[in-house]
């Protein structure tokens, strides 16, 4: 069966602080890829994981009903309209795409610069994946264990769980990689906390630094 795929070219843009007009994303049933050097949003990610299942039924005739409609992401301060597009999605050597799994059948992997370390532990807990994300960092490595989209365990160089967490969150460069799947011991561990509760401290505590560091 073949995989589907469509491209999507943004034709108007209103105070968006990410995306130009002009601009492609490519989405297909595994992936949604995002511009070179673009950091990911994660409202557009929503809104193209809902496209994908809007989209599939058409896929044997290529979606040519839907050419002509134009797609809307307004949920934050800016807006973006696309639609589809035959115009090849851009490949490019270094790979700096934001690649963000939507089945989690393989392994994916990207660099830091694409999608900041918030960003990308937001995707796989909002898509409840179960796996291992590995980074590496100028600084150390760090891994972080989900279970569909539930923080098992994170380790960033001497620091574990939560501080992990933390630590990694002001990290701007490196590379990452998910692999999915757990042991059976893991299936049944216990989670080091929520989610969201622990991100948002770990934000707060990130946005406190660097206000010292501005004011220092």
């Amino acid at each position: 069966m073949n995989t589907f795929k469509a491209i999507f070219e943004i034709i108007h843009v209103k105070s968006c602080p990410l995306y130009s007009q002009d601009e492609l994303f490519e989405l297909t049933d595994k992936t949604v890829k995002l511009p070179l050097g673009r950091a990911s949003c994660l409202i557009l990610v929503r809104e193209l994981t809902g496209l994908l299942f809007a989209l599939l039924p058409h896929a044997a005739n290529e979606c040519f009903g839907q050419r002509q409609a134009i797609f809307t992401c307004g949920g934050c301060s800016g807006l973006i309209k696309f639609r589809l597009t035959d115009k090849p999605f851009p490949q490019h050597a270094d790979c700096r795409l934001a690649a963000i799994d939507l089945r989690g059948e393989a392994v994916i992997s990207g660099r830091i610069e694409a999608i900041a370390p918030a960003e990308l532990l937001q995707v796989f807990h909002m898509h409840q994946k179960t796996g291992r994300l590995i980074l590496d960092f100028e600084n150390g490595s760090a891994r972080v264990t989900f279970r569909e989209g539930g923080l098992l365990a994170a380790r960033y160089e001497d620091l574990d769980n939560q501080e992990a967490i933390y630590a990694m969150l002001s990290e701007k460069t490196g590379t990452f990689s998910f692999v999915p799947g757990l042991t059976d011991a893991l299936m049944k561990a216990r989670e080091i906390g929520d989610f969201m509760m622990i991100l948002m401290e770990g934000l707060r505590r990130l946005d406190e630094n660097e206000s010292c560091s501005r004011c220092g």
